[in-house]
């Protein structure tokens, strides 16, 4: 399957995981990367020392893209972020919280998850590689708008490639979003 997110952050499929707190570990992510979508680690409230073994853990699993999700409300973000440019991994997604507090650099591909289009602008503005459109189906710290009249509003609003979360349960759900 070839799409504008699949080029992007060369992966067989156009399916990330979500960033799970206490669930979405090096071993998940590599699993997920091998399978053929972009697997996430999620550093959660940990420290950038916890982020490397994890990133350790994930390369000796797989060597296909993975992610590393960077909580905005965590006090050890910066460090975490570091510790991810430092290590060259290829994609950080960033969530909870306002994504603009923080820059992650060195190549590393960013994608910020958003509650409506107004932010997903502004994540374009500040240089997000790609946004998560992730409705109110969707697990964790988001909005207050469905998944796919968000994902309408956002495509429309952004250049960038837009990923539809929240809902997405079967085939039909993920047609909807491919669409």
């Amino acid at each position: 399957m070839k799409t504008r997110v699949t080029e992007l952050l060369g992966v067989e499929y156009p399916i990330i995981q979500g960033g799970m707190a206490n669930i979405a570990d090096a071993r998940l992510a590599a699993a997920v990367s091998n399978a053929g979508g972009l697997g996430v680690i999620a550093s959660t409230l940990h420290d950038a020392q916890w982020v490397k073994e994890q990133v350790e853990i994930a390369r000796s699993l797989t060597d296909k893209p993975f992610a590393v999700n960077l909580i905005m409300e965590s006090d050890l973000v910066e460090e975490c972020a570091r510790m991810c440019v430092e290590l060259k991994v290829p994609v950080c997604t960033i969530s909870a919280g306002k994504p603009d507090a923080i820059v992650v650099e060195g190549g590393v591909k960013v994608i910020c998850l958003i509650p409506h289009a107004r932010a997903a602008k502004k994540m374009q503005d500040l240089g997000a590689t790609a946004v998560v459109a992730e409705g109110m189906e969707g697990g964790g710290h988001i909005g207050r708008m469905c998944t796919y009249p968000m994902v309408r509003q956002v495509v429309e609003a952004v250049d960038i490639p837009v990923i539809a979360a929240g809902g997405i349960a079967d085939g039909k759900g993920f047609l909807a979003a491919l669409a």
